[in-house]
């Protein structure tokens, strides 16, 4: 009876996703392990989208419950099905005990008000999506929307990974959490969380060439080739991340991990534009494009929603659910209704395409809406039209009737200061613990003026002032790119920034003054398309506004009159007729295109330069980083990564060649690397053996495609490998295996040498019978380091 010695093939070798019966106890948790790690090193780039690092011990514990399930399921070996089911159990159960503990059975089962307190957590994480700036609070429901994502991100992975036995594609599932960061963090996602994740995917890669050698190698020892494999998978994803973002728009400067910003996915289009107004002023592009046509003879605000709270971290719209009214066709207060017929009505037809959000878009103040689909409600407090769960903006197709009082800059002076305000105390609030510098800038401002239209003008054309430059990057490099009390004392600081600063700095200002105030959200009026729209037998002048008409500006109360908007941000929107100075010897060319609305918008000035810079720009030039020797560099790495497989190919064949030049007689061992580098080199052209085929059964397809020389040379290497692995080692050999001769050959050589000869027979016959483009791919992509052996 012959022994059975080792194949190239293991025929009863298992798939990766099922029972490996050589592997140690610890082998069905190693992959879980690995997805565990990586899929948590890809969400610490979460860390600026979310504020500090509270939020990251849920997200780890989730994905260790999630990655438990399938790593018990192989260790059990059952199917990978039962495995993906535990999963799921696992992120369930973790969430259920993080967050719903309350209403839980036994912390990890959801009781029976279990839903009712998911809504609330799901609605928490929409107020903070639509009222904050990146990087928004950790409150509960945005910790829980990350745990859910990142948890079934890892059992994304994990089933490419081990079921699916997809390792390499696996990492299309850490790139969907680094697409979040990518988005919205203004510098991308930095070196160090780029590493980070990049370590993460080497770490699955790694697990799965070692489970693969599991089979193939003698205990206590890594098989042969697993290192290459390994390499050259790494080498094609580091060239991959070099080359992706140089066929990518969007990307300006640098790649992926240093560079610009993934601007070419684009953002939500409708959520409160202070979430992402500065991500959206600086995108090249533009989205989320909204026509209007109106009869309006003065510049048309379009407003989504107001910012009230002004006390917190973050400011945000007040939670009026409970106080909103059903219907929109006739809305508004008595008085809003009285100006039907007393004050200054607007007829405006609005098509929102794309534009998506909650809120509705509307001139202010609406009172009739009309054609509206879906079910939404208003806020009397704010007239801020919202929707209900399952409505949203887009595609609706709409007419606004909105109404204001006639606004003068009589009227407005002969408004009396406020003892008692009307309106609710939410409008007047201040912190107790106010930066100094709003305080003392308020009081230089203002300088003793009493009357409150004078002191809204005065914080106004102090904010248009010479001292201020408007800037989309100012705030982004001194670190002040949000919202909130500092990061209104930092812009009084810098004077530099975009209309978010300057309208919450009015706001503020106004509120110290005891002015009531509000920051309106939604988009300056934009530019006009040349068309008009008929409504009612009358034709409107149609304009439209994108993302690039995002807008924020203050509103301010006064007694009798109501809510009146201000432009305090230079170059942007329109100043109205009533917050206009009566005079202006030598206007700026900001206030020349405020003063005519129908100009062009002023483009964004650059920021303020550096200390010591000189007019000419040369200091900007010293700042900027020398890009040739960091070109260089990337160039060569790039250069490096794509000649990598080859390289390893290279030395995989001169690892073997040297191995029979230098035996003293042929064997099993040379005649099995012989077989295994003709095989190698038959799928580097495109012809690679089945694990199920034998020998003999691939040696005759592969010598229809040799020429004489060389099919003969591939029978010889074919009968050496059988006789190596087929007949009893303890049977006496002649010296050159197979029996056609002695341990040195007719000419001069060895057996092993004769193999080797062989060999390259084999290879230059394939090499003779292929085309150029099978010739270039066997050379820089050889896909003999990716078969298993």
């Amino acid at each position: 009876m012959t022994a059975m010695l080792d194949r190239p093939v293991a025929p009863d070798r298992p798939s990766r996703g099922g029972e490996r019966r050589r592997a140690p106890g610890f082998a069905p948790w190693l992959m879980s392990g690995a997805v565990a790690l990586a899929t948590i090193l890809a969400a610490a780039n979460i860390h600026g989208v979310i504020e500090h690092w509270s939020w990251l011990w849920p997200v780890i514990i989730t994905v260790l419950a999630v990655e438990a399930g399938p790593g018990l399921a192989r260790a059990m070996r059952w199917s990978p099905v039962a495995g993906t089911l535990l999963g799921l159990v696992g992120l369930a159960g973790s969430v259920t005990a993080l967050f719903l503990s309350s209403t839980s059975i036994l912390l990890v089962i959801p009781g029976p008000g279990s839903l009712r307190a998911l809504e609330f957590l799901i609605a928490d994480a929409q107020d903070a999506v639509i009222s904050q700036v990146a990087p928004v609070l950790a409150s509960p429901g945005i910790v829980m929307v990350a745990c859910v994502g990142v948890g079934l991100v890892a059992l994304l992975v994990d089933t490419m990974a081990v079921p699916l036995q997809l390792p390499a594609a696996s990492g299309f599932g850490l790139l969907a959490i680094l697409v979040v960061p990518a988005i919205i963090k203004p510098h991308s996602l930095g070196p160090a969380g780029f590493l980070a994740a990049a370590a993460g995917y080497l770490a699955i890669l790694a697990a799965a060439q070692w489970l693969d050698g599991l089979d193939e190698a003698p205990p206590g020892r890594t098989a042969a080739g697993q290192f290459g494999r390994a390499a050259g998978i790494g080498a094609g994803a580091l060239a991959l991340a070099l080359l992706l973002p140089l066929g990518i728009p969007g990307f300006t400067t640098g790649a992926f991990p240093q560079g610009s910003r993934l601007d070419w996915l684009g953002a939500p289009t409708g959520l409160n534009p202070i979430l992402s107004l500065g991500d959206n002023l600086r995108r090249p592009g533009a989205f989320g494009r909204i026509t209007y046509a109106t009869d309006s003879k003065t510049p048309l605000y379009l407003r989504t929603v107001t910012l009230e709270n002004l006390t917190g971290a973050r400011w945000s719209p007040t939670d009026t659910r409970d106080e909103q009214r059903e219907g929109v066709e006739e809305m508004g207060t008595p008085r809003i209704r009285e100006l039907l017929d007393e004050g200054t009505v607007t007829t405006t037809a609005i098509e929102t395409r794309s534009f998506t959000s909650p809120w509705l878009p509307a001139p202010y103040a609406p009172a009739e809406i009309i054609g509206v689909d879906g079910d939404w409600s208003w806020d009397p407090g704010t007239l801020a039209v919202q929707a209900s769960l399952g409505t949203s903006s887009a595609n609706q197709d709409y007419i606004v009737r909105s109404v204001t009082p006639d606004l003068t800059r009589e009227n407005l002076q002969d408004a009396d200061p406020l003892d008692s305000p009307r309106v609710d105390g939410i409008f007047t609030s201040l912190p107790s613990d106010m930066p100094d510098i709003i305080v003392d800038t308020t009081e230089e401002v203002l300088d003793g003026l009493e009357d409150p239209y004078d002191q809204a003008m005065a914080i106004q054309s102090y904010l248009r002032g010479p001292g201020f430059v408007y800037s989309e990057q100012a705030p982004v490099d001194g670190g002040y790119d949000q919202s909130g009390f500092e990061v209104v004392a930092a812009f009084l600081e810098e004077k530099a920034g975009y209309c978010v600063h300057y309208a919450a700095t009015m706001a503020i200002m106004a509120r110290e003054a005891g002015i009531p105030s509000r920051i309106a959200v939604g988009y300056a009026p934009g530019r006009e398309t040349g068309e008009t729209v008929e409504v009612d037998g009358r034709e409107l002048t149609e304009h439209e506004v994108d993302s690039r008409d995002a807008h924020a500006w203050p509103e301010l109360f006064f007694e009798d009159i109501g809510w009146v908007a201000f432009e305090p941000t230079p170059g942007r929107g329109a100043v109205p007729a009533y917050a206009q100075q009566p005079t202006a010897p030598v206007p700026d060319q900001a206030e020349r295109e405020n003063l005519n609305p129908g100009g062009n918008r002023v483009p964004s000035q650059p920021s303020l330069p550096r200390a010591g810079g000189s007019p000419d720009g040369s200091a900007a030039a010293q700042d900027a980083p020398a890009t040739g020797p960091w070109t260089a560099t990337g160039l060569g790495i790039l250069v490096l990564a794509l000649a990598a497989p080859a390289l390893i190919r290279r030395s995989r064949t001169r690892r073997s060649r040297n191995q029979l030049l230098t035996a003293d007689r042929p064997s099993r061992d040379t005649a099995l690397v012989a077989w295994r580098e003709a095989r190698d080199a038959a799928a580097d052209y495109g012809i690679s053996a089945a694990p199920e085929e034998s020998a003999r059964a691939f040696e005759r397809r592969l010598g229809q495609e040799l020429d004489g020389g060389a099919a003969a040379a591939l029978a010889r290497l074919r009968e050496d490998y059988e006789i190596a692995a087929y007949a009893n080692p303890a049977a006496p050999r002649p010296g050159s295996i197979g029996a056609r001769g002695a341990a040195t050959d007719a000419g001069g050589g060895t057996g092993s040498q004769r193999q080797w000869s062989d060999v390259e027979s084999v290879a230059g016959g394939l090499r003779r019978n292929s085309t150029w483009q099978q010739r270039m791919l066997g050379l820089l992509f050889p896909r003999s380091l990716f078969i298993r052996r």
